[in-house]
């Protein structure tokens, strides 16, 4: 594994041991929580500097998961 992915694994982790904690503490805003855990989980995989095969299709799912998580927390404020 060279710097980059590690760069990008330690990110990962760091990134998601926060949303973690936040959800914790601030529960009624966790749809909002999810939907900004999977955009920034795209982010940190579209700007990886030596994406590799794998790399790409975490950040489109990532991405299609933030789609989906924004509309429903969109719909679910909504009411």
């Amino acid at each position: 594994m060279n710097n980059d992915h590690k760069v990008t694994h330690y990110s990962s982790f760091i990134f998601s041991t926060i949303m973690v904690l936040l959800v914790a503490i601030f529960p009624e805003y966790t749809s909002w929580f999810v939907t900004v855990f999977f955009l920034g989980f795209a982010l940190i995989y579209t700007f990886q500097k030596h994406r590799t095969s794998s790399s790409k299709a975490l950040s489109y799912i990532s991405y299609f998961l933030f789609i989906v998580s924004l509309t429903y927390t969109l719909i679910l404020f909504q009411t």
